[in-house]
């Protein structure tokens, strides 16, 4: 065995028991990996509210989620990205209106919405393309009503604007702009989770990642720029949108200088 190869071995070892005194300490970690109150609304912005869930679990990370409530002139409600449903959410939902549009805006963001649309049959469940293709979906049962597309339906059409994210290995993501508030809803292409607030483990892979850094994290980013120019395109004109608020879905949302801070987190597509 030459001197590479043992240096090479003793840096994997040192790697291996790293990774598992963080893992020993993710499990007695109490950090709560979201932002209590957990499961209840909270007000964003006019007929914007948010509800904070989770941990998400995603390949063994716990990570914070987020549903947003926009509240549409008909009092319909969208509910994007819908988190872990309650009857006591859903009787506070159904004191702002109707819930009639059930939202998965990517191909990640789809695993709570069974349980919504038991519920509340008779909402319309609308996701993003490629999702209805996946074999966990279908076996899931989930039904989807439509595909959401580059162009908002008229069921929303005048209140909040929509397009698609595109990118390789069937990623997919629908943005929406609620105009009356100028808040930007995303859900993955920006994070900004706070490590203080995640277990060990999922902290460090956040610092690693760039989702800490309130930008798109750097494993999203060669699947983005797969899309080339019509996605520089896309996200050139979210920063000209120069909204007043950006959510998405983990993470501490951008309240201030947000059309700052968005442009600054998308730089890295220049």
């Amino acid at each position: 065995m030459n001197r590479n190869t043992k240096v090479a071995l003793g840096g994997a070892a040192i790697a291996a028991g790293t990774i598992a005194w963080l893992a020993a300490r993710e499990r007695n970690s109490d950090a709560p990996a979201s932002y209590p109150p957990l499961d209840v609304l909270k007000p964003f912005a006019d007929d914007i509210w948010i509800v904070d869930s989770g941990p998400m679990i995603a390949s063994g990370l716990s990570l914070p989620i987020r549903m947003t409530v926009i509240r549409l002139p008909d009092d319909s409600l969208m509910l994007h990205s819908p988190t872990r449903y309650t009857p006591a959410l859903a009787a506070t939902l159904a004191e702002l209106g109707t819930i009639r549009h059930l939202i998965a805006p990517n191909i990640a963001h789809w695993t709570r919405l069974s349980a919504w649309q038991q519920a509340f049959p008779a909402a319309t469940l609308w996701a993003a393309p490629g999702l209805r293709e996946r074999g966990q979906v279908q076996r899931s049962g989930l039904r989807i009503d439509h595909d959401l597309g580059p162009e908002a339906p008229e069921e929303w059409g005048a209140t909040v604007e929509q397009g698609l994210i595109h990118g390789a290995a069937s990623f997919n993501e629908i943005w929406f702009h609620h105009r009356p508030s100028r808040t930007l809803v995303l859900t993955d292409v920006v994070q900004c989770m706070e490590p203080e607030r995640l277990p060990p483990v999922t902290a460090f892979i956040a610092r690693l990642s760039g989702g800490a850094a309130g930008t798109t994290p750097r494993y999203l980013r060669p699947v983005l720029r797969f899309g080339g120019q019509a996605t520089r395109e896309t996200l050139a004109a979210l920063i000209a949108l120069a909204p007043e608020r950006v959510l998405f879905a983990h993470g501490q949302p951008f309240t201030e200088n947000a059309a700052t801070r968005l442009r600054q987190a998308l730089a890295w597509a220049k």
